[in-house]
């Protein structure tokens, strides 16, 4: 069995209260002002249709998520009423 010294304090060693205010001083989200403002839209749909989608989206290699393929979806609407 091997015995080892006993590990000595660092003279450089944070103590409670300086780690305790380094973790409340927190900070802020990094800002990217390349992506657009995002807003929460609530979205009723019937059951029946979300069945039909879900069948759609699995017929798909990867399939994916509903929100990414409702916002494909979207897209393609507004693409298509845009060349009118």
């Amino acid at each position: 069995m091997a015995i080892t010294k006993k590990p000595r304090k660092s003279k450089n060693a944070a103590t409670e209260t300086a780690i305790s205010a380094v973790i409340g001083k927190g900070g802020s989200v990094a800002d990217d002002k390349t992506k657009a403002i995002k807003k929460s839209l609530q979205l009723r749909l019937p059951t029946v249709l979300i069945k039909d989608i879900d069948q759609i989206r699995d017929k798909r290699t990867v399939p994916p998520s509903r929100h990414m393929w409702i916002l494909e979806a979207i897209h393609e609407k507004l693409e298509k009423e845009q060349t009118f």
